[in-house]
């Protein structure tokens, strides 16, 4: 009798316990480098300890992430590249949050015999898919060496980082960009490193938390909870290797060391921290942007962020202690 009573203490404890978290749906992308950051307050339990339950889900592609959020299906996003700056131009009340990732972590790679950047004119040059953050990365990349992306080469799709290396070993294009573990691949192919775009003096918001300015008003203290669960996560990640070699184990399905290390070193090690909004990087965003819309031109770069969270924690000696 006693044994039941104190099973059942115990059962009547943690369905209280779990009660009181909250519960909430974030998203983010594929599981993938710069999306981590996310996957590791997860996995070091760090949202149970801030109060919330978090439901954590993979939605391919931005527009279909930023539906999800602005149907209030999913209050907070882990979103990159300039999907959330351009919401605002069509009406939506998105903002920025967090940077965690704030260069282009993106190396260009090319066929034998060519050399630099400027040998790129005139070629077929690959991107995962139009509009998305390789192909953003890589009109930078270029036209900061004097190629117009839409004059000098021809850019095509490539699908995925792999598909992408064996497009350039087939011959189908000679040069793309593309990201660890990617990188690994291409250098085993014996294809030519160009350009590594984390070098250039540029910032953008490559991957980051948005939210919409009306759910931050109306739930501050949870976005304020999950920042906090956020940024101990990447902070984790960033100092302890063993445990985001694990968690990237888990979420990229691979147990491949040389993979594993090349990720961490390339862009775990590189998380921002403490994550302010990139304002340099929105400013880059708008300038992207305003080819395809007018209204971006002379729009403020402040006014598509909010830092007050990320100041408020880092002004409270929180992210100091994660050091």
């Amino acid at each position: 009798m006693l044994l039941l009573l104190l099973t059942f203490v115990v059962a009547a404890s943690a369905s209280a316990q779990d009660k009181k978290l909250e519960r909430i749906r974030v998203g983010g992308g594929s599981a993938s480098a710069t999306q981590m950051g996310m996957w590791l307050a997860k996995e070091a339990g760090l949202y149970e300890k801030n109060g919330l339950s978090v439901e954590a889900i993979s939605i391919p592609g931005s527009s279909l992430a930023l539906q999800a959020m602005l149907a209030g299906e999913v209050p907070l996003l882990q979103l990159g590249g300039a999907a959330s700056v351009a919401a605002n131009f069509s009406g939506a009340d998105t903002v920025i949050v967090a940077t965690i990732v704030r260069k282009f972590l993106f190396t260009i790679f090319a066929r034998p015999g060519i050399e630099r950047m400027e040998d790129l004119r005139g070629k077929v040059f690959g991107a995962t898919r139009f509009g998305t953050l390789s192909d953003l990365a890589s009109r930078f990349a270029l036209r900061s060496h004097g190629i117009d992306p839409d004059r000098d080469i021809t850019m095509v799709q490539t699908g995925g980082p792999s598909e992408t290396v064996t497009a350039m070993i087939a011959g189908k294009v000679q040069a793309a960009a593309i990201t660890p573990p990617a990188t690994l691949q291409a250098r085993k192919l014996k294809l030519k490193e160009i350009l590594d775009l984390s070098k250039l003096d540029v910032e953008y918001h490559v991957n980051g938390v948005v939210t919409s300015r009306s759910y931050l008003k109306t739930h501050e203290d949870t976005v304020r909870r999950f920042l906090r669960a956020y940024i101990e996560g990447a902070a984790r990640g960033r100092k302890d290797k063993a445990f985001a070699m694990k968690a990237m184990s888990k979420y990229f399905r691979t147990d491949d060391k040389e993979v594993l290390e090349e990720t961490y070193e390339s862009v775990i090690k590189n998380f921002s921290i403490p994550p302010y909004p990139s304002i340099r990087g929105i400013a880059t965003m708008l300038q992207d942007v305003e080819r395809q819309n007018s209204k971006a031109k002379g729009a403020k770069p402040e006014d598509f962020a909010d830092s007050r969270l990320v100041r408020e924690l880092d002004q409270s000696g929180f992210i100091k202690s994660l050091q």
